[in-house]
């Protein structure tokens, strides 16, 4: 019995995880075009995505999306494709190089000497109360 019990679990166990992964990697294409969209920025709107512009390259660039998804590309060479043709620009958020590394981590150290200042007057506030 408690042999047939662990097979049924381990089956059980490895069917749910099965169903789970595959739920979660299965997003339909609208959901795919619109995270890749949503990821570029569209050239001729000022501050709008491709998935928010309603300008006519925006929805062409939609469109070539859906279809490079259906031929199989993944979304890393959709976005390459896309940098290829309008430059590192269109993204939405640049990667950390070069001078946009500095901004990546400038709200990180605001946040670290903002903690420090904070840490070094409360100390300098209890020494005060000390004495």
């Amino acid at each position: 019995m408690n042999r047939f019990f662990r097979k049924t679990l381990g089956t059980w166990l490895f069917l749910s995880l099965t169903l789970i992964a595959f739920h979660v990697d299965a997003d339909t294409l609208e959901d795919q075009v619109a995270d890749i969209s949503g990821e570029l920025m569209c050239p001729v709107c000022e501050g709008q995505s491709v998935a928010e512009s309603n300008a006519q390259l925006a929805r062409d660039m939609r469109a070539i999306i859906k279809t490079k998804l259906l031929e199989g590309n993944t979304k890393e060479e959709i976005i390459d494709y896309f940098i290829s043709s309008y430059g590192e620009t269109i993204l939405a958020s640049p990667p950390p190089k070069g001078f946009s590394s500095i901004l990546w981590l400038l709200p990180i150290l605001s946040v670290l000497i903002g903690a420090a200042i904070i840490l070094r007057t409360i100390h300098a506030y209890r020494v005060e109360e000390k004495e």
